[in-house]
């Protein structure tokens, strides 16, 4: 078997031919595309179902970049296996592209360990608590990007507004494989829910991940009984993120999305900064450093508004009331 060959079985490069070498009389721009998570390289592109894939191919149309024209578009994807990150992150330099737009907090701190000249711009949590940067508004060398939350105590905040909604949950399970809790947001997460009187339940989701291994584990923390689920924002989970609250419905589970995307589909809240808004802002820097600019000049955008999302219409399914404390705070219910 070809290396290519092998590539593409494991969910590895993906190379756009192109049709026309010249555009402009430039030679084509060569960009990655990276994620860690399940989504196969087929589709990662703007007919996507993913909000985060379309987003970011209509975001490139807009500012004139038109693929197998004046960009090549190369994917790579770890295919939802944590322990690939390395390999994947060597398979993208080794392709020498001119800029590198990478999801995730995991895979940018591996991409920032594997080049130092490529230029990377990330997607990613707090770059500071993942140890990405120290500054955020001159993170040097060859990084920038967007983050989605403050700090990895952002998870803490979430949890506190679910306890308005139920005071005496006790029991929570996360949705979530097992090298999230090898990461910072993690040991937050437990620490938070420690602070607020929960106890974590359940097993982590085996890897691979994919849609079988979701389904199994929804189905043992519905056996458990738990007072909630939390779902960390992670390409493992928005690759699914329709069949998980389908699934969290039927198993009566109340549901602490990552994002609306969630909520609009059923899930009981989110408390999330806008994912459309920040694929944009992050591709715009895609724009600017294939123009010239140097990355490390690029301050990094941090997301400043936070929007509570409520689905008024799950929480009677589930036999609860939307506390006025929250009806005061939301920036939209659902159901109303």
């Amino acid at each position: 078997m070809r290396r290519r060959e092998f590539l593409n079985l494991f969910g590895g490069l993906s190379t756009t031919i192109v049709s026309d070498a010249a555009h402009c009389g430039e030679a084509p721009k060569r960009l990655a595309l990276v994620s860690p998570g399940p989504t196969p390289v087929s589709q990662m592109r703007e007919e996507s179902t993913s909000v985060y894939f379309r987003t970011f191919f209509e975001e490139l149309r807009k500012l004139g970049y038109i693929e197998g024209k004046n960009v090549i578009v190369l994917r790579f994807t770890s295919g939802g296996q944590s322990e690939r990150i390395p390999d994947t992150a060597r398979e993208v330099v080794a392709a020498t592209p001119d800029v590198i737009f990478a999801f995730t907090s995991r895979m940018v701190h591996q991409l920032k360990k594997t080049t130092t000249s490529i230029p990377v711009v990330g997607y990613t949590a707090d770059p500071i608590s993942f140890g990405i940067v120290e500054d955020l508004s001159h993170p040097g060398q060859n990084f920038t990007g967007v983050a989605t939350e403050a700090s990895s105590e952002f998870d803490g905040k979430r949890l506190s507004l679910f306890r308005e909604f139920a005071p005496r949950a006790s029991r929570a399970a996360v949705l979530a494989p097992a090298s999230y809790w090898r990461t910072v947001y993690g040991d937050a997460l437990r620490d938070a829910a420690g602070r607020l009187g929960f106890s974590i339940l359940g097993e982590a989701v085996e890897e691979p991940v994919n849609q079988q291994a979701i389904e199994r584990t929804i189905a043992r923390v519905g056996a458990e009984h738990v007072d909630l689920l939390i779902i960390p924002d992670l390409p493992e989970n928005n690759a699914y993120f329709q069949r998980i609250v389908e699934l969290s419905i039927r198993e009566k589970l109340p549901t602490l999305a990552p994002t609306r995307l969630y909520v609009t589909a059923g899930a009981l809240m989110s408390y999330a900064a806008d994912p459309v808004d920040l694929v944009r802002r992050a591709v715009g820097y895609v724009d600017r450093i294939l123009k010239g600019e140097r990355p490390g000049d690029l301050p990094i955008y941090r997301a400043s508004r936070y929007e509570l999302v409520i689905n008024r219409k799950t929480a009677e399914k589930l036999n609860l009331s939307v506390p006025p404390i929250l009806e005061t705070a939301a920036d939209e219910i659902i159901g109303n």
